[in-house]
């Protein structure tokens, strides 16, 4: 390791990485893509443009994944605790997930429905947004009657939900792999990537009893890939992560050999090599520390992104892109800010006090049988011994 490289294991440290720096330029760069398929102009994604083949949207996607995977990675084994594992994953995720159906439900639609305001609130349609179950695995996503009719995305409030579902299978397949011991060793990592991968690439229909393989032609729209394997990747870099030294000239060494070969037929996967070591780089760089946010707001901006910037365009449609992220701006980072702060952390220091409360007592139950005292009956030999 040279003077200039630390390993992945020693930037997974609390306070010594820059992973909410780079989840909040994610999150960025999807409003960012969404600025330029929802306004109604002929403005293009500039890094898609640069690219061919990916937008910033898409790379914002891909980035919050490769760090999912490895974070998820590192919080099971951590905890070694199905039931912690779990109540802290929804407590990520439901919480915000709630507060922004809610905003969603109570104030963008009265504004923006074309129906009364008694025939809103009495359609179906409205309340079947509180159907979080659907939102986090049936990939259905949020509509409101009469609500954004005649945007480019007629009727759509929270476009990005649709990751939401893949995000928490990945979760599962963390779990399942987790509960085996897989998850801290580079053997043991290896098996649980190709396990995840096996399944990511069947297709099963369970009403028809049909398994099949996936149509890997089928990719959401702006994709060029798939979100899922750069959570895998992030499951094999925790498993890897005292073997993996980040250092900035490899990184840039890597991007200037996509830019060699950025006219071949590899130059996709060259590209997303050097994407998924420069995140790394940048999150581990010591020098970037000081542009790490206070709080975590890459979440909520994901969720309110889309819903603000659909209020912009139902008001301007043709506004350009770079103007219309300027409108919208300062009321997704007023809803991120609120959200974070009185719905995010709470919830997430709530459950933990209520974890810690629970690991507290148990301690203490095991603390008063080890010092009670044995019994005669205790000291019985028996036999046979079971």
């Amino acid at each position: 390791m040279t003077p200039h490289s630390s390993t992945l294991s020693r930037a997974l440290a609390r306070d010594a990485n820059n992973f909410d720096l780079v989840r909040l330029v994610a999150a960025c760069a999807v409003v960012y893509c969404h600025a330029y398929v929802i306004q109604r102009t002929d403005a293009t994604d500039g890094v898609a443009s640069a690219l061919g083949f990916d937008g910033a949207g898409s790379l914002g996607v891909y980035a919050f994944f490769l760090l999912s995977g490895l974070l998820v990675s590192a919080s099971f084994d951590r905890q070694r605790s199905v039931p912690r594992f779990i109540v802290l994953r929804l407590a990520r995720l439901l919480p915000a997930l709630v507060g922004a159906s809610l905003a969603a439900i109570f104030v963008v639609g009265p504004i923006f429905t074309t129906l009364t305001l008694h025939d809103y609130f009495a359609s179906g349609i409205t309340w079947r947004n509180l159907d979080y179950f659907s939102t986090l695995v049936m990939k259905r996503g949020w509509t409101l009657p009469g609500v954004f009719e005649h945007n480019r995305f007629a009727h759509d409030v929270c476009a990005p939900l649709w990751t939401l579902p893949l995000e928490v299978r990945c979760y599962l397949l963390v779990l399942v792999t987790g509960v085996f011991g897989l998850l801290s060793t580079r053997k043991g990592s290896l098996i649980a990537v190709l396990l995840a991968a096996a399944a990511f690439s069947l297709r099963v229909n369970v009403a028809e009893l049909h398994v099949g393989w996936r149509d890997f032609a089928e990719k959401a729209g702006g994709y060029s890939f798939f979100p899922e394997p750069f959570f895998f990747l992030g499951m094999l870099l925790y498993g890897w992560r005292e073997h993996v030294n980040i250092n900035g000239l490899a990184a840039l060494g890597l991007m200037l050999v996509f830019l060699v070969f950025r006219d071949t037929a590899g130059a996709q996967a060259l590209f997303y090599l050097a994407f998924v070591y420069g995140l790394l780089w940048v999150s581990a760089t010591p020098s970037l520390r000081r542009w790490v946010p206070r709080h975590d707001y890459s979440y909520a901006i994901y969720l309110y992104g889309f819903m603000v910037q659909q209020c912009v365009a139902a008001l301007a449609p043709r506004m350009p892109p770079m103007l219309s992220i300027l409108v919208s701006a300062p009321f997704i980072l007023a809803c991120a800010a609120l959200s974070s702060r009185w719905i995010e952390r709470p919830a997430m220091n709530w459950c933990r006090a209520r974890l810690a409360r629970s690991a507290a007592r148990k301690l203490e139950r095991d603390a008063t049988a080890e010092s009670a005292p044995t019994s005669a009956a205790d000291l019985t030999v028996r036999w046979p011994p079971f």
